[in-house]
């Protein structure tokens, strides 16, 4: 439920509503890097589609920050320059926009021919609500921490803050708070502020908002050089009248407390393609962002290196005692470079990636992990995504009563499990074909869509191939270590450069964040698997099935969404 920006911060900081006042400071600065190399900022852009309202805010250390990263555009778009700023760029990218390009060749135009490009931090979003944005990939140790993270109509990003808090804050005060666009900026803002914001101080802050019916900057108000910017701007933004800004309103008689995590289960066939290991790391950003809780992973590939690498890559992200289950007789025992040589590699005679597996063979067996974890659970609490094969889940279901819990697991599901978040099948009109994560384990496949007893979402091949992950984001986004397990296993998978295709990560992202508009959901209905191995799907209201689908608007979101989670550095 959201709440208005003014009610919910009236105790501390607002009294009344609206109209426009610049504090005068320091003038902006005029080329492309200020004096000490970095401009750190955390900032958010945002739009509203039905109205053309565009908005952009921003908070640094940096004196009068918000004359020289924030620029908007009535029924065009925002942008945000900062690490690394060029204030040359703010009108050439709304330009830019203007002009028909999407964000993403927005921002690769901007920084085709730049040198600076990898210090650059930039976040754009178009009237549409499609939203881009660049990290410092090659920032050095005092810019972090850096990071953004895009939601339905916004992007929030920043850098030299004090964690990962910071970002995840802004995103969720902007999505509960309710009033116009202004508003919900500044609730954003005033929740960065208080997740810690920029670790070296709060100097200046600043908001710009353009409205379809008026020239340049609509409303704009800043705080140039304080010792509590943020709170100065909240407290000017409640004195000013203007109509950027919605109705006063009493603070709620109690705040509402945030979202609680999903409580998660990832069950992947790590090894077999790549898209497996960096929805681990998706799932891991999500953690850290404060979304999700990864309850345990089990492995539906029988190889013996599947389970030392999620080990691996679960200890990297600082979670090294996230359950672990293995597939006992498994469908593919192959090997695979991917997960091979990152879990036996070694520098100097110790491990690169300190893990406690050294074996899959050491971890328990998969179906009795998913029992325990899930007898532990609150009723009706825990989300399972599933991107390899059925096999787990189809043991599950035929698993009897064992000391973790007395029921069975078709009712042990059915009492624990809210949502089955799948990567399996085929549901596009045209090119019908059979999808790997069935056939290769059809009869658990046909058990799973038959008696899965819980609301069941999936999304089919056809996802996946529209949303490629951009290999570009391997290259630059992930070099703010030595040695990163997504990347060494990306590297090892195929031949570099190459944009592989998002399936798991499409079914873990739903999983986690099902209603932030990313994709569209069929009507209900049940699948089924038919004689030539093609998955079929059968309208009908007491269906407890429905499938993913997406829209060109939606395949840009998803994109970004998914290279900044992946990309994420290792948070709490």
């Amino acid at each position: 439920m959201r709440t208005g920006f003014i009610g919910k911060l009236a105790l501390m900081l607002l009294t009344s509503v609206g109209i426009t006042t610049t504090l005068q400071g320091a003038p902006p600065l005029s080329n492309g890097a200020p004096p000490d190399g970095i401009t750190a900022t955390f900032s958010i852009v945002a739009v509203d589609p039905e109205t053309g309202v565009c908005g952009a805010a921003v908070a640094s250390k940096y004196p009068a920050v918000g004359k020289v990263v924030p620029y908007v555009r009535a029924g065009v778009g925002a942008f945000c320059t900062q690490h690394w700023h060029n204030p040359k760029y703010g009108p050439r990218a709304l330009d830019l926009l203007a002009a028909g390009k999407p964000p993403e060749e927005v921002l690769t135009e901007l920084l085709r021919d730049d040198p600076q490009r990898e210090q650059r931090q930039l976040a754009i979003i178009d009237a549409h609500g499609r939203a881009a944005n660049r990290n410092p990939s090659a920032a050095g140790a005092a810019s972090e921490y850096w990071g953004a993270m895009s939601g339905k109509f916004y992007a929030c990003q920043g850098n030299t803050l004090t964690g990962p808090d910071v970002v995840t804050a802004m995103a969720h005060a902007y999505e509960q708070t309710s009033g116009t666009l202004a508003d919900r900026l500044m609730a954003a803002l005033v929740a960065g502020d208080r997740a810690g914001g920029d670790h070296r101080g709060r100097l200046a802050a600043g908001i710009r908002v353009a409205h379809p019916d008026h020239s340049g900057n609509w409303f704009e108000l800043d705080v140039d050089q304080s010792d509590d910017a943020v709170a100065e701007l909240a407290r000017q933004y409640a004195l000013v009248n203007h109509q950027a800004k919605g109705p006063a309103a009493q603070p709620p008689a109690n705040t509402p407390a945030a979202p609680e995590r999903v409580r998660l289960i990832f069950d992947t066939d790590m090894g077999n393609d790549i898209d497996d290991a960096l929805a681990l790391g998706v799932i891991h950003a999500l953690q850290s962002r404060g979304e999700c809780e990864l309850l345990a992973v089990t492995l539906s590939k029988d190889n013996e290196f599947a389970g030392p690498y999620v080990d691996l890559v679960n200890t990297f992200y600082g979670r090294p005692h996230i359950p672990i289950g293995v597939v006992r007789q498994g469908k593919t025992p192959e090997d695979s470079p991917y997960i091979r040589v990152p879990a036996t590699a070694q520098d100097n005679g110790r491990p690169r990636y300190p893990h406690r597996l050294t074996s899959g063979k050491e971890a328990p067996e998969a179906v009795g992990l998913l029992r325990k974890t899930l007898a532990s659970q609150p009723d009706g609490s825990v989300v399972i995504a599933v991107v390899g094969f059925s096999t787990n889940l189809a043991r599950l279901l035929d698993s009897p009563a064992d000391d973790h819990s007395p029921l069975p697991g078709k009712e042990l599901v059915a009492r624990k499990c809210r949502l089955l978040s799948m990567m399996a099948g085929m549901f596009s009109p045209e090119k019908r074909q059979k999808e790997y994560n069935v056939f290769i384990d059809l009869p658990a496949a046909r058990k799973v869509f038959a008696e899965w007893p819980t609301p069941l979402v999936t999304s089919g091949f056809e996802i996946g191939l529209a949303i490629k992950y951009p290999a570009i984001s391997i290259e630059r986004d992930f070099r703010y270590v030595p040695h990163h397990p997504l990347r060494e296993a990306y590297e090892l998978y195929q031949k570099m450069p190459y944009d592989r295709e998002t399936w798991d990560l499409t079914a873990v992202l739903y999983a986690v964040r099902p209603d932030r508009g990313y994709f569209g959901l069929s009507q209900s209905g049940t699948v089924h698997v038919d004689d030539q191995e093609v998955t079929q799907f059968t309208p009908g209201d007491s269906g407890r099935h429905k499938y993913l689908t997406v829209t060109p608007e939606q395949i840009a979101r998803v994109r970004e969404a998914l290279v900044q989670l992946a990309s994420q550095p290792p948070g709490k």
